[in-house]
């Protein structure tokens, strides 16, 4: 009786996970749809693109990019929160997400939707200064801070993810910035360079372009590595300043994703490593790829969940 339970027991075990295994190995079952929070032509739609041509051409099936600009991305976000748990709808975009989802800009969370994988990195930030400014590193920059409180000020979009970087600089090195809305690079570039801004975070190759052409100067970069493409730039924490910033660029799905068809979509996308056009590309937009497992996918967007709640609290920005 004991031998025949066991029988029965792996049976029915057998004929769960069939359904599961077979939906994995039919995925991709036609047309997939990357959702992409943003306008055609803007920096997260190019990557995106990247992303999408090289599925369509390792899968060999139609990969339709959608634009969905509206509601600062809530529109995307729910088209892909509400699909269908199967693959076949996808949304890619910045940690712009969790921003939303702590500031109440958007009403649902990270346990919403599935962390797929990493699909790229945003191109590396640089702290700039005006090219006159009397501060050579950001720890000098810092220091002058603490001295005249609320006198020194830093671009920011309000809400966004510069301000974040802005209160995580202030949080901490317990230094008071006074805030200045500059919603595009463009708008702190033009506010450093006229002197109305004292600092702003901007893309390291607009940093350096602008520090060749005298005027600008670039105090360090926000990523924790170095980048060996801007061996001009050290780190914020090589200076003794504890801030650093990541922009990883997300593959989501909705919940409840069956693991086995999560497991083949990130294998699928840490095959853009061995792409040579695709790295061209990346390369071309000043943007890299990193492999990282569904577990290390996971364990990077909680990190930055995280860390941009507890700084949303900081910041008073909470829903």
């Amino acid at each position: 009786m004991r031998q025949l339970n066991t029988w029965l027991a792996f049976g029915a075990l057998a004929l769960c996970a069939t359904p599961m295994a077979a939906a994995a190995q039919e995925w991709p079952d036609g047309t997939i749809e990357l959702v992409i929070p943003s306008r055609p032509g803007g920096g997260t739609d190019i990557m995106g693109r990247i992303v999408a041509d090289y599925l369509q051409q390792a899968l060999d099936v139609p990969v339709a990019v959608i634009n969905q600009p509206g509601g600062g991305g809530t529109v995307a976000f729910e088209q892909v929160r509400n699909a269908d748990p199967d693959g076949q709808t996808l949304l890619f975009h910045h940690t712009g997400l969790l921003v939303n989802a702590h500031t109440g800009k958007y009403d649902r969370s990270l346990e919403d939707f599935t962390t797929v994988a990493i699909a790229q990195s945003y191109p590396p930030q640089v702290f700039a200064v005006g090219a006159d400014a009397p501060w050579r590193t950001l720890r000098e920059f810092v220091e002058d801070a603490r001295a005249r409180p609320g006198q020194l000020t830093v671009g920011v979009a309000l809400g966004g993810s510069s301000h974040f970087i802005a209160g995580e600089l202030m949080a901490n090195e317990q230094i008071e910035l006074r805030l200045v809305e500059a919603a595009a690079e463009v708008d702190k570039v033009a506010g450093v360079q006229g002197g109305h801004i004292s600092i702003g975070n901007l893309g390291a190759g607009s940093a350096r372009q602008f520090e060749q052409a005298g005027q600008m100067r670039g105090l360090c970069m926000l990523d924790p590595e170095p980048d060996p493409d801007y061996p001009e730039y050290q780190t914020c924490a090589s200076q003794g300043v504890d801030i650093t910033w990541l922009a990883p660029l997300v593959i989501w799905g909705p919940a409840g994703m069956d693991p086995a068809i999560t497991e083949r979509i990130n294998t699928a996308i840490t095959g853009m490593a061995e792409d040579t056009k695709v790295q061209e590309r990346l390369a071309a937009t000043d943007s890299a790829f990193r492999r990282y497992s569904v577990a290390e996918a996971e364990a990077l967007v909680a990190q930055e969940d995280a860390k941009i709640a507890e700084l949303a609290e900081s910041l008073q920005l909470t829903k």
